[in-house]
C-alpha cells in the first residue's frame, strides 16, 4: 500500500470519527431538549393539578386568612369538628358502601361480558355495549336520575328511594369509563389462546379466571375500579335525586355544611381525596402481588 493510500485511509477514518462524534453530540442535545420539554410539561401539569388541592388544604387548616398569601393562623378545628360529627362518619360509610358496590357491579358486568365476547368471538355484544356506554356520556346525570325514577317507578317501585337504586345508577353512570378501560385491556390479550392453553394443562374455569385472566387484566381492573369508585364517591346529582336526605351520602352532607362553614367543607374534600389515594395505593400493591403470584404459578 502506497503512502498516498495510507494517508487517504487515515483521513477517512478521522472524518468518520468526527462525524460520529458530532452525531453523538447532536443526539445528546436532542435528548436533553426533549427531556427539558417533558419535565416542563409534567411540572406544569402537576402544578395545575395539585395547586387547587393545596389551596383547599390550606383553607381547611386556616383559622384566619384574609389579606396574606398564606394563612395568618392555623387550626385543626375543622377536622376535629367533622370527625366528632356522627353524621359525617355515617355519611362517609354510606358513600363508601355505594362507591364500592357500584364499582364492583360495573367491573363484574363488564369483565364477564368482555370475557364471553372474547371466548365466543362475538363482536355484536361489544358493539351493543359500546352503544350503551354512549348514553351516560351523552345524558347529564340529572336526566339519568329522572329516567331511573320514571322507569323503576313503573316497573319496580319498591326500590325507589332505596340505596340499591343509587348503586345501580352509579354503576350505570360510570359504565363508560369501566368499559373503555377494560376494552383496551382485553384488546391486548388473546383470551381464546390463553383459555385453550389453560384447558390443555387441565385447569378448570375458576383457576383460569383467578390464575391466568385476573393477573393479566389486573392493571385494567385497578384503573377502571378506581375511576368508578371516585365517580360514585363524589357524585352529588344522583344521590340528591334518587335517595335525598333520607340516606345522606358524603356529597349531600358536604353540600349542607357548605352553607354554614367553608372550612369544614374543605376538610371533607381533603378527607375524600386522602381516602381515594390510600385505596388506590392499597389496590396497586394488591395488584402487583397478584400479578407476581400469577407469573410464578
Amino acid at each position: 500500500m502506497s503512502e498516498l493510500e495510507i494517508a487517504l485511509d487515515n483521513k477517512v477514518a478521522v472524518s468518520a470519527k468526527s462525524d460520529m462524534a458530532s452525531r453523538k453530540v447532536s443526539i445528546r442535545a436532542d435528548y436533553q431538549k426533549r427531556s427539558f420539554v417533558f419535565y416542563l410539561v409534567t411540572g406544569l401539569f402537576l402544578t395545575y393539578t395539585f395547586l387547587p388541592m393545596l389551596s383547599v388544604l390550606l383553607f381547611s387548616l386556616a383559622k384566619k386568612w384574609t389579606t396574606t398569601v398564606l394563612p395568618e393562623s392555623w387550626s385543626l378545628d375543622a377536622y376535629i369538628s367533622i370527625f366528632n360529627n356522627h353524621e359525617f362518619v355515617s355519611s362517609l360509610g354510606r358513600s363508601f358502601i355505594v362507591a364500592s358496590a357500584s364499582a364492583l357491579t360495573g367491573l363484574t358486568v363488564v369483565t364477564l361480558a368482555l370475557l364471553g365476547a372474547s371466548l365466543k368471538k362475538n363482536k355484536t355484544v361489544v358493539g351493543v355495549m359500546e352503544s350503551i356506554c354512549i348514553i351516560p356520556v351523552a345524558l347529564p346525570g340529572v336526566v339519568l336520575a329522572l329516567s331511573c325514577i320514571i322507569f323503576y317507578g313503573r316497573v319496580f317501585p319498591m326500590i325507589l328511594g332505596r340505596p340499591i337504586l343509587l348503586i345501580f345508577a352509579e354503576a350505570s353512570f360510570s359504565l363508560p369509563f369501566v368499559f373503555w378501560t377494560m376494552r383496551n385491556t382485553f384488546r391486548g390479550l388473546d383470551v381464546m389462546v390463553m383459555y385453550e392453553a389453560a384447558c390443555t394443562l387441565g385447569a378448570p374455569v375458576n383457576k383460569f379466571i383467578t390464575r391466568v385472566l385476573l393477573p393479566n387484566i389486573g392493571k385494567g381492573l385497578l384503573a377502571s375500579g378506581v375511576m368508578a369508585f371516585t365517580i360514585a364517591m363524589n357524585n352529588f346529582a344522583l344521590a340528591q335525586l334518587l335517595v335525598g336526605a333520607g340516606w345522606k351520602t358524603l356529597p349531600l352532607l358536604q353540600n349542607t355544611i357548605m352553607r354554614t362553614d367553608g372550612h369544614q367543607t374543605s376538610a371533607i374534600a381533603i378527607v375524600s381525596i386522602t381516602i381515594t389515594f390510600i385505596l388506590t395505593t392499597i389496590f396497586g400493591v394488591i395488584n402487583m402481588k397478584t400479578l407476581s403470584k400469577g407469573l410464578r404459578t
